[in-house]
């Protein structure tokens, strides 16, 4: 029988960043924390965390910290289904999305339900085609990914596809495009990217130019607010959202590089196969809604 006081502790240390910080939480001291982690390992027999800055999970701590949370959310409904007292209060929920997602859509699409739920939301941010990693270590029990892959113990949902402007400031494209939009203007133009993870543009320069692929001078700007303000003061060119940059196009404060260049990147929504009615409510929302500002008529 699992010792969930000791898989407590461990959780702590995960979430809290910190052996300090995870005995802050629990009431108890540093070493108390580190003696139930030790414990939790030899009754596991393998290293569980990585003493690292902050601590990491161990691919077999990342197995514990997900059945950790698979079991929170099914004692809470068996406590609902027989009557016992439930613990008032809010209830976490961490989810993974990209940066474009929750700048574009996401929060219009949950802000109502999160309103009048008692959810502590926890949002872990990463590029739209690695967020899986953050459902498979266990720290989070949903994300919105583009892969579209077949994970056991999961199941996912097609929400719809955002689309993406190869865009540019009026000034910028005077600049770098004047005589048109080539190969060789683009390679020597700056582009943008939201990180080093980020294809977005690389994939559109390849749609447009085929191989082989080029590295034109690159920018490397995390947040979505401020790639697309980079965009707007003509700092470089970059991929959009349509559901941000068309407004600005009929405005004059941007330029659409290349209709060929446009993309459509489907998002899902990954979350447990067997989930609580707590994560089938948001996952219901969340898809819905989702899929109707993703089609609203730009």
């Amino acid at each position: 029988m699992m010792d969930y006081r000791l898989v407590e502790s461990f959780v702590a240390v995960l979430e809290e960043r910190g052996f300090a910080h995870a005995a802050k939480k629990l009431c108890i001291t540093q070493s108390a924390v580190s003696l139930r982690i030790h414990q939790l390992e030899e009754a596991a027999g393998c290293a569980l965390v990585i003493r690292d800055t902050p601590p990491r999970p161990t691919p077999a701590g990342e197995r514990l910290l997900m059945h950790y949370r698979q079991v929170l959310e099914l004692e809470s409904e068996a406590n609902k289904d027989i009557g016992m007292p439930v613990h008032e209060g809010f209830r976490h929920l961490p989810i993974a999305v990209s940066a474009d997602c929750l700048h574009v859509w996401l929060l219009e699409a949950i802000g109502p339900f999160l309103k009048e739920a008692s959810i502590a939301l926890e949002l872990f941010i990463g590029d739209q085609d690695n967020n899986l990693s953050y459902l498979k270590s266990g720290k989070v029990v949903g994300c919105v990914s583009s892969q579209r892959l077949d994970i056991q113990g999961f199941k996912s949902t097609r929400i719809g596809p955002v689309r993406y402007l190869l865009v540019c400031s009026p000034d910028f494209h005077a600049k770098w495009f004047a005589k048109g939009f080539n190969r060789t203007s683009a390679a020597k133009a700056p582009v943008i990217h939201y990180d080093r993870e980020d294809l977005l543009q690389k994939r559109a320069l390849q749609k447009v130019f085929g191989k082989p692929a080029f590295e034109p001078p690159a920018l490397y700007i995390p947040s979505a607010e401020k790639f697309n303000e980079a965009v707007l003061e003509g700092l470089g060119y970059g991929c959009i959202p349509d559901l941000q940059a068309l407004p600005l196009i009929r405005k004059g404060n941007l330029v659409e590089i290349s209709e060929a260049a446009r993309l459509n990147t489907a998002v899902y929504w990954y979350c447990w196969n067997r989930p609580s009615r707590l994560l089938e409510t948001f996952s219901s929302i969340l898809i819905a809604n989702g899929r109707r500002i993703l089609a609203t008529p730009k």
